[in-house]
């Protein structure tokens, strides 16, 4: 509450407390920074969420590859990506007695984040690699420019025929 006074017929303010009009200043910058600091955090949480996803998958890959090479129990190792229209999206690494498998042993199963999921593949997709190799066992192959693609968001995961995986 403002106090008024008079000095030698001048009116004065008093110097002590805020007007409920400043008051609602400060309350309104504070809401209107806070709100902007909660959608930053959120775009901050969405964007590690995808690329912790994409490492995960960058490993699982890499994982696979190394296991067909060494030839891990004799079998091919591979990743098949799933994205549901209702669920979490997930990648499992997997091995199998056939190059193109129908049927596998499930090994790791990795689900994306709540608020991420694949845009590549539309449906579902599998990455074999051939033994000893290392290379994407595919029908595309032995072309060099082939390629297979897993996008999450919009970062891509590329798997070349050479084996590359970038």
């Amino acid at each position: 509450i403002m106090k008024r006074y008079y000095i030698k017929g001048k009116m004065k303010k008093s110097l002590r407390g805020f007007s409920y009009v400043e008051f609602l200043i400060v309350i309104t910058l504070t809401v209107v920074a806070a709100a902007g600091s909660a959608f930053s955090l959120f775009t901050f949480y969405r964007l590690q969420e995808t690329q912790n996803g994409i490492r995960s998958i960058r490993a699982l890959l890499r994982d696979a590859q190394q296991r067909s090479i060494v030839q891990e129990r004799g079998l091919y190792w591979g990743v098949h990506f799933e994205n549901f229209s209702a669920g979490r999206d997930r990648f499992v690494l997997f091995s199998s007695a056939d190059v193109a498998p129908t049927a596998y042993t499930t090994t790791t199963v990795i689900y994306l984040g709540r608020t991420t999921g694949f845009i590549q593949p539309a449906t579902t997709s599998m990455v074999v690699f051939d033994k000893i190799t290392g290379n994407w066992a595919s029908a595309q192959c032995p072309s060099t420019t082939a390629s297979t693609t897993v996008r999450v968001a919009d970062i891509a995961v590329y798997v070349y025929c050479s084996g590359k995986i970038q």
